[in-house]
């Protein structure tokens, strides 16, 4: 009865599955949207560092 374990529910393992892909789907969405909230305002700050570097260096 050992291999029956090993095999699994097919069903629980089906849920299992959907559950894991649920899970990276919410992770993905989670880093995607992280991405676009956290990108502009690093350009932001890339482009003002820049500016501010310009000014310096043509002082």
């Amino acid at each position: 009865g050992h291999s029956q374990l090993k095999t699994g529910h097919p069903v629980r393992s089906a849920i299992h599955k959907q559950l894991n892909g649920r899970l990276v789907l919410r992770w993905v969405t989670t880093w995607e949207s992280l991405l676009l909230y956290v990108l502009p305002s690093f350009e932001e700050v890339h482009f003002c560092s820049r500016i501010c570097l310009n000014e310096t260096l043509s002082i």
